[in-house]
């Protein structure tokens, strides 16, 4: 079956197309300087024209969820959910994180895939790798200094990666010491890739999600929520 997966839940757009365990193409796209949804479109045109592949000739297709960008994951999905609708192709909700952790599946370590958030804040969740990803601790959205409490608690290895790992590896060391290991952020650049993958199991499970209820996993509120909110209880 072929899987094309897509991850807007960062900066990077990044996508994918499977087939069973190989991988056709991928693109991963810095998109700093332009919105998902002026380059999405094209680029998956694109991705198919260049190995003779049309929409109707996919399985179906995975979208990260998230948690990540709002407007992002928010694009994405719309993105998805159109393309599902229209060719009449299973949709398959993923979240980011789990697609972070997907390429260290293999590794008998604790996996600690972290994203950032806003207000100091971070996304997290620890897996327990090794053949497949089992959760250890929850998707949770704290500061590092609450995460690296609780991780250590575990007292075990920990694998943290995170395009922004650099400015947190010096306070994660400090509390965990030698138990602490960190990936090059490289190793997140195919988020499309994972999530493709993961859409491929859980189509095989026959987990295909519902296009009219599907919804991003933001996992916060959204800062007009938290200022609506502020201005209420005043």
């Amino acid at each position: 079956m072929k899987i094309l997966g897509i991850d807007t839940s960062t900066r990077f757009c990044s996508l994918g197309l499977i087939e069973e365990d190989s991988v056709l193409i991928e693109y991963t796209l810095n998109n700093s300087k332009k919105k998902h949804s002026s380059i999405l479109i094209p680029t998956i045109k694109d991705m198919l024209e260049r190995i003779n592949l049309t929409l109707p000739d996919i399985d179906g297709i995975a979208v990260s969820l998230g948690p990540g960008s709002f407007t992002g994951l928010r694009v994405g999905l719309g993105v998805a959910k159109g393309l599902s609708y229209a060719c009449s192709l299973p949709l398959l909700g993923i979240p980011t994180l789990d697609a972070l952790a997907f390429s260290l599946k293999e590794i008998p370590y604790l996996i600690c895939p972290i994203l950032e958030a806003k207000r100091d804040e971070i996304y997290d969740v620890v897996f327990r790798g090794g053949n497949k990803l089992s959760k250890v601790l929850d998707y949770k959205c704290e500061d590092i200094y609450n995460l690296v409490v609780r991780v250590s608690l575990l007292k075990e290895k920990v694998i943290f990666l995170s395009e922004s790992i650099k400015k947190y590896q010096d306070i994660i060391k400090e509390k965990m010491g030698k138990d602490a290991l960190f990936i090059n952020p490289q190793v997140l650049l195919s988020k499309g890739v994972n999530i493709a993958f993961l859409g491929l199991e859980k189509l095989k499970k026959g987990k295909g999600d519902d296009i009219f209820t599907l919804s991003p996993f933001y996992l916060r509120k959204s800062e007009a929520e938290i200022n609506w909110e502020k201005k209420s209880d005043k």
